[in-house]
């Protein structure tokens, strides 16, 4: 009788454990799941002129674009950028932000340094790991400020700045970083080896011996907030590699990202260049000079509810001359009234070639904004104008959004 009674209560014991085991699992598959990034369900293609492909699939090998509803012969440089479908998941403050050359930037739960790399923990997958040469700075918890901004505004050439606080008081010191664990910073000063507790570290700003990186060709927005700037070398499958500024690589998951944006080599961005002619007058208002890449008031380009990242900004009246060069064949944008003017304004915009007028068209403050497509392969020079309307100059805010001039193949 005890023997059935012993066999009984191990067989309960033994189906606990395998319910507990089968719950543990289920637990760990679904966190896997949860920290896993939504696959992709497909991209717009924004070619150069404006237009939008929808693609299901997208590969990148040596610059060509394939994948099913992609057109034929498609290059990267023939891009304006990649709008991708993923819908970004709701990310916790970063406790670490990794600075990268380039404009590049990673925001991360941990950092660690080893070996020549910085391993970055973040929320979209595995671990970036990305060479300590492409590395800025690295700043921990709340951004610093004050002579850290200084400081990786113009970083030494040959040694490291370090940031720390002890008993609430921030202090820094130079010296050459030998290692970073979620322990200690290791680092050479004096010719000796130093410690100092990574409870206590601030930021590091990397020594930087070479000149500032030229503007980079493409910027991955990833869907935490994170970006990468270089060149996308090869998108295959789930897998996506950029090409750092130094000449770095980094491997991520093409499910992170958002968007893409493409610096093509056929398109020159007006803000980007040097008017040859500036003419700018006010009627009633005080005078406010062009912005690049943002309104005349300094904020973000605005069209309705639409943002834009590049473009130029006047007040009327305003007479911006840039040089063409008959080496671009169109000249492309968005205009209209900036949406800070609350509906007001009133403006009349032209585009001249060689001070022969080949658009005018009159924008209100309440008109949506309007497409520009023109042929200006024959023109050296190119004037975008704009004049009052009626009401004199009052909240005469234009915007002359993603102008450009591109080449044709």
């Amino acid at each position: 009788m005890y023997d059935e009674r012993m066999n009984v209560l191990l067989a309960i014991m033994a189906r606990a454990e395998l319910l507990l085991a089968a719950t543990v699992i289920w637990i760990a598959a679904g966190a896997a799941i949860a920290q896993e990034p939504p696959a992709a369900s497909g991209a717009t293609l924004v070619l150069l002129d404006g237009e939008s492909v929808a693609a299901k699939s997208l590969s990148l090998a040596a610059g060509k674009i394939t994948g099913e509803g992609v057109p034929d012969g498609l290059t990267l440089d023939d891009l304006r950028r990649i709008e991708l479908s993923s819908a970004s998941p709701a990310i916790d403050k970063p406790a670490v932000v990794v600075e990268l050359r380039g404009g590049g930037r990673i925001l991360g739960k941990a950092a660690t340094i080893g070996d020549d790399k910085c391993q970055v923990e973040w929320s979209l997958g595995e671990r970036l790991s990305v060479p300590i040469d492409v590395v800025r700075a690295i700043r921990f918890g709340p951004e610093p400020a004050g002579e850290f901004d200084k400081s990786l505004a113009a970083p030494a050439a040959d040694a490291d700045r370090i940031f720390f606080k002890v008993d609430g008081k921030s202090d820094s010191v130079s010296g050459l970083i030998a290692g970073l664990t979620a322990e200690q910073l290791t680092f050479q000063m004096e010719g000796q080896e130093r410690t100092l507790p990574r409870a206590q570290l601030v930021g590091i700003v990397v020594a930087q011996p070479q000149a500032a990186d030229e503007a980079t060709r493409v910027t991955v927005h990833l869907r935490d907030g994170s970006r990468l700037a270089g060149d996308l070398a090869a998108i295959a499958g789930e897998r996506a590699t950029m090409v750092l500024p130094g000449g770095g690589q980094v491997e991520f998951p093409w499910t992170a990202a958002r968007s893409v944006h493409v610096r093509s080599t056929r398109v020159a961005f007006l803000s980007d260049l040097k008017p040859v002619e500036v003419d700018e007058a006010t009627l009633v208002t005080l005078p406010r000079p062009w912005q690049r890449d943002k309104s005349v008031l300094g904020k973000p380009l605005t069209l309705g509810t639409r943002v834009f990242d590049k473009g130029i900004g006047v007040h009327a009246r305003s007479a911006l001359t840039f040089a063409a060069g008959r080496k671009y064949d169109v000249l492309a944008a968005v205009i209209g009234i900036d949406a800070a003017a609350a509906g007001k304004g009133d403006c009349v915009f032209q585009v001249l070639g060689d001070g022969q007028s080949l658009f005018t068209q009159r924008i209100k403050g309440n008109d949506p904004p309007q497409t520009v497509n023109l042929d200006i392969s024959r023109f050296e020079q190119i004037t975008l104008l704009v004049e009052p309307g009626e009401g004199l100059d009052l909240a005469d805010h234009a915007d002359w959004c993603d102008v450009r001039m591109i080449k044709s193949k």
